[in-house]
């Protein structure tokens, strides 16, 4: 197992020489975030040293009790281009999601979660992508999965046919994800699905006849955590089926996607434990390929 360590910049070149409060982004970096003290500092460093300056950061705190938010708001003093907000109770990601893209200014969003990291051209490229490929509502990348000691475990390679796998899993990877406003706008979509929220909007995209794009190059470290990927993993897999589900009424599924939804059902009848080891082999086996 390789170990990849990201080092905190204690003296991160000042951004006083460029007045970002009189200049109008072109990008708005999205963020929520709740108790990730021990990596959200990793997170906002990998935004704020990007290649690309132009840029708004907006980040809510959905009520984080480890200190998380006080991280931030240190963060938000020394960088104008942070927007910094606190729900007054979790609301979830969901809700939270929604309120953040409300927030934005621009008419690109690129998401970030608050345990992951992204490379420092990550922006540029895809801020360049769109505005040269104005088919496109979504673009994304492969991923590089990491754990909570920063070990990497595998890289994630998403493919670019996108019909092939958006009836068996979310065909792109949300946390390197950059989509363009105005389409989200025009599908304006509220997810009542739980834990798979973004794999509904990728749907919800297809359906409405947007393309997608997945990129070969890993762009993103994506931190898997143990305790979280346990706890959630049956309801994560019930709300995908019911997500799979509903997405049959507006496109038919092949033979392919059935035995996959199948195979998934399956998955449920055995305990947490055992469901989580499973699914990890079938995503390693899936990576491999």
């Amino acid at each position: 197992m390789n170990k990849w360590k990201y080092t905190k910049k204690t003296k991160r070149k000042p951004q006083n020489s460029v007045d970002f409060e009189n200049i109008s982004p072109k990008i708005s970096v999205i963020m929520p975030v709740y108790n990730t003290k021990d990596w959200v500092w990793s997170a906002i460093e990998s935004i704020l040293n990007q290649t690309f300056k132009n840029f708004e950061f907006i980040i809510i705190d959905d009520c984080s009790t480890d200190g998380s938010y006080e991280i931030c708001k240190k963060y938000a003093q020394k960088d104008k281009r942070i927007k910094l907000y606190r729900n007054d109770k979790n609301y979830g990601v969901a809700l939270t999601k929604i309120k953040l893209i409300s927030l934005t200014k621009t008419n690109y969003i690129a998401s970030q979660d608050s345990d992951d990291i992204s490379c420092k051209n990550r922006l540029n490229i895809e801020y360049s992508f769109l505005e040269n490929h104005k088919e496109y509502a979504v673009v994304s990348w492969n991923n590089i999965i990491i754990d909570e000691k920063w070990n990497i475990i595998w890289h994630r390679k998403y493919s670019d046919n996108i019909r092939q796998i958006i009836l068996k899993k979310s065909p792109v990877s949300h946390p390197s994800t950059m989509i363009r406003k105005s389409d989200f706008l025009s599908i304006w979509w509220y997810s009542q699905i739980k834990y798979v929220e973004d794999y509904d909007l990728r749907i919800k995209f297809y359906i409405s006849g947007y393309k997608i794009k997945n990129l070969n190059e890993d762009v993103l470290f994506y931190r898997i955590r143990k305790w979280a990927q346990k706890w959630y993993i049956k309801e994560t897999l019930k709300w995908t089926l019911k997500c799979q589900k509903n997405a049959y009424k507006k496109i038919k599924p092949s033979l392919s996607d059935l035995c996959y939804h199948v195979a998934l059902s399956c998955l449920l009848l055995f305990p947490k434990n055992i469901v989580f080891k499973l699914f990890k082999h079938i995503e390693l086996w899936d990576c491999k390929k």
